[in-house]
């Protein structure tokens, strides 16, 4: 009861403008594990690296295979992809400079405490890790529910397609699980502006006489606008599903400071706790 308590305090804080924005002044959980102690931690550090590479590698490896004179480039499910190998770059990026104090990071942002404010930099990878977040999961339902055996393109790889559609969004909620840096409510509307902008570029996209790479005139079967109002279903459809895993998300992004917290006494009595 005090965790649904606590929890619905936290909703209803979270729903103030300023939340749209990307101010933070606890600048540091940004660079670090919710489940470290330290305030550098090599393991981290060895893991974000492993996440980004391994990100980078598999979205080139299908840019070579699947480019199909750029058609490669039409589908959300690699932009979605592309999303999550910058994002994971950035991070591994931003952790190095942390772990080694490069130009100061770590430095500066101990020396200003709670006066600390997000950077630029710190900026754009929080609201990139948003919208890679919520579009891995829209990705993955739609697929496996709505495109997968319901269409007669034959799958070319099936193992790339099981990691771009399956293994993206189950990477990024563990990930999700193990940053520091909190989740705000508000922020989903990034996630829906981003579908929009695919919406309009499928439109377009249709008008400009665009096909798939089998000649097909559509994107996506769901997003044939030689039938407008299925592609105006497909639309809510998504909205709603971005909103119902905001806030699936941000219930177990709260939950997951619960945890942090109980993990903190045990490991100092005394710690307050990452949250």
């Amino acid at each position: 009861m005090q965790f649904v308590k606590k929890f619905c305090k936290g909703f209803n804080k979270e729903l103030q403008k300023q939340n749209f924005g990307f101010e933070y002044n606890r600048v540091h959980l940004f660079y670090r594990s919710q489940w470290q102690k330290e305030e550098t931690n090599g393991i981290y550090l060895l893991y974000r690296w492993i996440w980004a590479l391994f990100f980078l590698s598999i979205y080139i490896m299908c840019i070579i295979v699947q480019f199909c004179d750029g058609k490669f480039f039409i589908y959300m499910t690699n932009w979605g992809f592309g999303l999550c190998a910058i994002t994971m770059l950035i991070s591994a990026i931003q952790v190095t400079y942390w772990h080694y104090d490069i130009k100061d990071t770590r430095s500066l942002v101990q020396e200003s405490g709670n006066k600390a404010s997000t950077t630029r930099g710190l900026k754009i990878y929080w609201w990139l890790y948003n919208m890679t977040l919520s579009l891995a999961l829209i990705i993955s339902t739609v697929y496996w529910i709505f495109l997968y055996g319901h269409t007669e393109k034959p799958v070319r790889f099936p193992a790339i397609s099981i990691i771009t559609h399956g293994l993206n969004s189950t990477m990024m909620i563990i990930d999700f699980l193990i940053v520091a840096f909190p989740l705000r409510l508000l922020h989903m509307i990034y996630g829906m502006l981003l579908a929009i902008f695919f919406f309009l570029f499928t439109l377009v996209y249709h008008l400009c006489g665009g096909t798939d790479e089998f000649g097909n005139p559509f994107v996506y079967p769901i997003l044939d606008w030689h039938n407008p109002e299925r592609c105006l279903v497909t639309f809510v459809g998504i909205f709603l599903l971005i909103f119902c895993y905001w806030l699936l998300l941000f219930g177990l992004y709260k939950l997951k400071r619960v945890f942090n917290r109980a993990f903190s006494v045990v490991w100092t009595p005394h710690a307050v706790g990452l949250i």
